[in-house]
């Protein structure tokens, strides 16, 4: 006879529902993973050292960070 509090509604233990719960964290780390490498391999992350020196705001919006500096 199974202790009462390992089985759970529907008769799933709680040891089959913890392994099933750590299956689907590895599973989610493993394809995060790939699925990170395969864009960095692809598309790159990261600027360049010069797109870094010149900042995201003029490299990919084409606006400064601060416009204020720009108003006569």
């Amino acid at each position: 006879m199974v202790a009462p509090c390992l089985v759970v509604v529907g008769g799933v233990t709680f040891m089959s529902q913890l392994a099933g719960s750590l299956l689907a964290v590895v599973y989610a780390l493993v394809t995060g993973f790939v699925v990170y490498g395969v864009i960095v391999k692809v598309w790159g992350l990261r600027m360049t050292e010069e797109e870094e020196f010149r900042g995201s705001d003029l490299t990919y919006h084409k606006i400064t960070a601060y416009p204020e500096d720009h108003i006569s």
